[in-house]
């Protein structure tokens, strides 16, 4: 009698059906500023030109965060029939060379070219562009972390792509060329660049605020970054370890060569299985966690709060 294991080479040819996962149940939630005004699917009405925080609050002027993760990325998209298909995706595993999720064929993956002159080139790789995901706690101005009923932090994320990446990559590009007080000491020339890579754009609180860009189509919304108040170094160590053992989670969410549902191309979140190659849907409804501790369904503002010494005692990370 044959055994399924016989037809385990057809793995990854079939279709896995998903539950849509609501947009309070996310782990990292999508921060976007609205383009037009309209009701989501709870009702409440998002502003053009504020920012959303999906599934957590609306409306509002700016957000703080406190950076734990960035990525830059690689994607192919190709708008059919008003959707968003990812046609082909780089994690931009390393240093090069990088591949992507398509291939020239069954046994020869296709590379990526290291720059978008390259790219612009190539009869294939010139519709590819370049995308920077910051990922981090979402927090109010002085850093203190906003929290769920069970003293839990929220998890937030910006995408850099189109207008946006350039000021993005030059606040990251600033942040790299910051001096600060080593944290690892004797500091070494390796310890200085792992520092200057991977700490520097923790050691603040990053405020993201709405600016413009003209086009030729006209004025685009894009995020503007600033650096706030430093954060003490203990509060460093601790966000260090918060990003290593979310780390997981950030490849999973964002990650999608190994991901079996939609790639979320808009930074909108998704909420329907991959039925192709790449193939996704948009989503931009965002909701009210009602576990949500600082934020309350019929807040439009984030609540003033005095300044006040900067701690994660009440944080539960767990």
């Amino acid at each position: 009698m044959s055994s399924y294991e016989d037809y385990q080479d057809l793995m990854g040819t079939g279709h896995e059906s998903r539950e849509p996962v609501k947009p309070e149940d996310e782990f990292f939630h999508s921060v976007y500023i609205s383009g037009k005004t309209r009701k989501n699917h709870i009702n409440v009405e998002e502003t053009a030109g504020k920012f959303q925080v999906r599934g957590v609050q609306y409306n509002l002027d700016s957000v703080n965060m406190i950076i734990t993760h960035t990525k830059d990325i690689l994607s192919r998209i190709v708008t059919v029939n008003q959707k968003d298909n990812v046609e082909c995706f780089s994690f931009k595993p390393g240093a090069p060379p990088w591949y992507g999720t398509s291939r020239l064929s069954d046994n020869n993956p296709r590379p990526c070219p290291t720059t978008s002159a390259e790219r612009a080139v190539n009869d294939y790789c010139n519709l590819c562009k370049a995308q920077i995901l910051v990922a981090g706690i979402y927090c109010n101005p002085d850093g203190s972390p906003v929290l769920t009923d069970e003293k839990k932090p929220i998890f937030v994320f910006i995408r850099g792509k189109g207008m946006k990446y350039s000021g993005v990559s030059d606040y990251l590009g600033n942040m790299y060329k910051r001096e600060f007080t080593p944290i690892f000491t004797p500091a070494t020339e390796e310890s200085t660049r792992f520092e200057k890579t991977v700490v520097n754009n923790k050691r603040v609180v990053t405020t993201i605020t709405k600016g413009t860009a003209p086009s030729a189509y006209g004025d685009k919304d894009v995020f503007i970054l600033t650096a706030g108040s430093e954060l003490p170094t203990d509060a460093v160590m601790k966000i260090l370890e918060v990003s290593k053992n979310t780390l997981e989670k950030f490849n999973d969410k964002f990650d999608w060569s190994i991901r079996t549902k939609t790639p979320d191309a808009t930074g909108y979140g998704n909420t329907s299985p991959q039925t192709g190659a790449g193939q996704m849907t948009m989503e931009t409804g965002t909701t009210v966690s009602e576990s949500s501790q600082e934020v309350t369904k019929d807040e439009s503002k984030q609540e003033e709060k005095p300044q006040q010494i900067f701690s994660f005692d009440n944080v539960n990370f767990d």
